[in-house]
């Protein structure tokens, strides 16, 4: 079964091995002058803010590495350990990027946090929504309501 996968996919020319956001993550911090102790911190709050990323689509058009880096510097700038521009400077320098791009890109990631946050928030104020309303699919035709 899993030989006639790979038959398939090689027909349809799909890229299994594709880099991802979670590719570049140890590569930045290796360069990144930070104390040992929040590193585990750092990590695990940059892979959250790349899982948020892949909820959006506004951030399809942005490279992995750009994706990674505006996470790590969000986690970063988030925790309070940077000392302002030149986190995003040494950034830039380490993944051959434009700051402009990348303070664009972080700051498109933190606005994507505090929306996701909003609607938690917003989420928890209202419990009054019965498990039935919160089942129904959002799309503009409940798709239990297709008979095939």
């Amino acid at each position: 079964l899993q030989e006639w996968e790979l038959v398939v996919l090689g027909k349809l020319k799909w890229n299994l091995a594709a880099v991802t956001p979670h590719d570049f993550i140890e590569h930045i911090l290796r360069k990144v002058p930070l104390p040992k102790d929040k590193l585990l911190l750092i990590r695990k709050h940059a892979q959250t803010f790349i899982a948020l990323c892949a909820t959006d689509f506004n951030f399809a058009m942005y490279p992995p590495s750009m994706i990674a880096t505006g996470s790590v510097g969000a986690a970063i700038c988030g925790l309070q350990l940077d000392d302002g521009d030149s986190l995003t400077d040494l950034l830039a320098k380490i993944t051959n990027t434009d700051v402009d791009c990348l303070k664009a890109c972080q700051e498109q990631i933190e606005a994507v946090l505090v929306n996701s946050l909003r609607q938690v928030r917003q989420q928890q104020s209202n419990p009054s929504k019965t498990v039935d309303e919160l089942d129904q699919a959002s799309t503009p035709t409940d798709v239990r309501d297709i008979n095939l």
